[in-house]
């Protein structure tokens, strides 16, 4: 088993630009950022022009420490699975986020596993994001640069917003 730490990616690492999400899974900003980019980003990725790096945000509080504790079932080794299942628990979260027992019974409807060995990349992601200044989530980067846009915005000043800054690119 490697040591390196593995974030959720989807699209090639030739791609011209990367985008990176910092997420947390019990955050409802984060479900509607989530919902909105993925048609978005689709056509982008599977041309290959950019890499989605997902990087998910260890919170103890409320909602997302449920989030977290989501998050140690999802199977990087199985990138499109993995995007699959967190979009679903993205979609459900009011159902899963009142407590512990509802988290635990909606990971096991899913049929996911708790996975090993998910320290290494908290310890990594908690580091990068302070070093980082990301203080909420969603925070986006975009070829390393903080991309600012409206996080508690309706979902179509979102979608104008990264849909005007990859027209650029």
């Amino acid at each position: 088993m490697s040591n390196e730490v593995k974030h959720l990616v989807l699209g090639s690492d030739e791609a011209e630009t990367t985008i990176e999400s910092y997420i947390n899974i019990g955050c409802p900003f984060c479900s509607t950022y989530i919902k909105v980019i993925d048609e978005i980003y689709a056509p982008y990725i599977e041309s290959g022009k950019i890499k989605h790096v997902i990087k998910h945000v260890d919170r103890t509080n409320g909602a997302l420490l449920k989030g977290t504790v989501a998050a140690t079932y999802l199977n990087y080794d199985e990138p499109e699975k993995a995007y699959k299942d967190m979009k679903k628990l993205l979609e459900t979260r009011p159902e899963w986020t009142g407590s512990f027992e509802e988290t635990l019974m909606k990971l096991e409807a899913l049929d996911l596993v708790e996975q090993v060995g998910q320290a290494g990349r908290t310890r990594e992601i908690l580091a990068e994001a302070a070093e980082r200044g990301v203080r909420v989530v969603p925070t986006v980067f975009i070829d390393g640069e903080k991309f600012d846009f409206p996080v508690k915005g309706e979902d179509a000043e979102i979608a104008e917003a990264f849909k005007t800054k990859l027209e650029s690119l």
